[in-house]
Formats: C-alpha cells, structure tokens, sequence
C-alpha cells in the first residue's frame, strides 16, 4: 500500500504541493495585487504599475542580496546562502557493476591499485556520506526492478543494505573528490560495486536568479518611471491633459 503519492518528481505530496501554489497565489494577488490598486486610485493605471514593479525589484534585490552576501545582518559573524537553497554538496553515483569504471573519469579503472586508499580516522564524516549515499542508491535501484513504491510498506530501504569497503581517490583534473564503495544486500546477494563522485552543489543557485532577474526587472522598469514621471510633471505644471479614457 502507497502511503502518500508524490507530484512533478518534486517527492512531496500532491495535496502540500497544492496548497502551497494556492497559498503562493492568494498572497500575491491580496499583497500586491492590494498594493497595486491602491496606487492605480492615486497614479493612474500604468503609472501605478510602474512604480510598484520599481519598488518590488528594488526590495528583490536588497533581499536576494542579504540572502546571498549576508552583509552582518546579524552580526559579523552572519552566515551565507540563508535563502532558498540550492543544491547541496553530495556524492552522486554515476555507475554500479561488478567493477568500478566510469567513462568520466579513468581513475576508475585503476581500482583498487594506487592512487585508490583506504579511508583515515579524520575521513570517517566522508564515509559515513558515501556510504549513505551509495545504500539509497541500491535500494531506489531495487525498488525499482521490483515495481515498488519508495512509500510503500514493503519497500526496500537502504538501512536493508551493507557497505563492505569504501575507498577514496582524487580525478584526473586534481580537484574531484571520487570514492569506490562495495556493498551487498544483508538478506543474501552479489556483491556491487559503486562509483561515485562528490558534487559540489550550487547552494546559492536560486539567490542569484533572485537578485539577476530583480535587477533586471528594476533596470527595465526604472527608465519607464522616469518618463511616465516627466510627462505627469508636465501635466500637472501646466501641460495639455491627455486624452480622458474613463476612470483608472
């Protein structure tokens, strides 16, 4: 039995996914969009607009620039990347066999000879992460050849797993981090060997998208204020009056 269905890959369930797009929704439509009336009552429609668009960028930007640089808002000690997170530094199988080999990187194919070592006391964080990583990878691997849900009560889990030998190198371009880790399932099973490589994630990803698409939204819509300014002051200081249309 399937405890909860999960939607767009996203593995939240469909009834959260749905509630938060709606909430999402209503706020923009009762904050900005209230916002956004009361300033057409004042500025006319495209004026009103103008400025509000002006105003969220801005406010964007200096967001998305606290989320991103942290600039001491707590101190000098405030941490970096506190707004939505990215991706997270992880180790990322990109095969599993009888063998270790990768077409990405032949370092593979030299295991388990040099430079391939056994892992030191101070490397006991990373093994405890390759290892984790590399029993979910056989257990969403069995699940799947089994045709069973990952929320189903008789889904295998990766705890259902044992990691038989972890060894660790360094890739041909002397800057990835790679690790061979040998596993079996505990209920009887060959022996697999995994390759995996440590991804280093891209925390601040949607930071910047924040602050590069409100800065461009604040750069395109600035010059338009500025005009739709000049032609109100224009107006007000004695200009014609532009052709009436009804109420804004």
């Amino acid at each position: 039995m399937i405890a909860a269905s999960t939607c767009l890959g996203f593995h939240i369930e469909c009834g959260t996914l749905f509630k938060g797009a709606g909430v999402t929704a209503m706020a923009l439509i009762l904050f900005v969009g209230s916002v956004y009336l009361m300033l057409s009552f004042v500025f006319g429609k495209w004026m009103g607009y103008l400025v509000l668009a002006v105003c969220f960028a801005g406010w964007l930007m200096i967001h998305s620039s606290l989320w991103y640089f942290g600039f001491w808002a707590q101190g000098p000690g405030t941490p970096t990347n506190q707004g939505p997170r990215g991706s997270e530094p992880a180790w990322v199988v990109v095969e599993g066999g009888l063998t270790a080999s990768n077409e990405l990187y032949s370092t593979f194919d030299d295991y388990p000879s040099d430079p391939w070592k056994a892992p030191i006391k101070s490397q006991d964080g990373s093994v405890q992460s390759v290892s984790s990583a590399a029993t979910s990878f056989l257990a969403e691997q069995a699940n799947e050849q089994l045709d069973r849900h990952e929320f189903a009560s008789d889904a295998i889990l990766g705890t259902q797993f044992t990691v038989d030998s972890v060894r660790f190198a360094t890739g041909e371009d002397d800057k990835t981090s790679l690790a061979v880790v040998q596993a079996h399932f505990s209920g009887g099973g060959p022996l697999t060997t995994l390759a995996l490589y440590h991804d280093s994630g891209s925390v601040p990803r949607y930071s910047i998208m924040f602050m590069i698409g409100s800065t461009l939204l604040f750069l395109l819509h600035l010059p338009l204020l500025d005009r739709a300014e000049k032609k109100r002051k224009e107006f007000l200081t004695g200009g014609a009056a532009p052709t009436w249309f009804g109420p804004a």
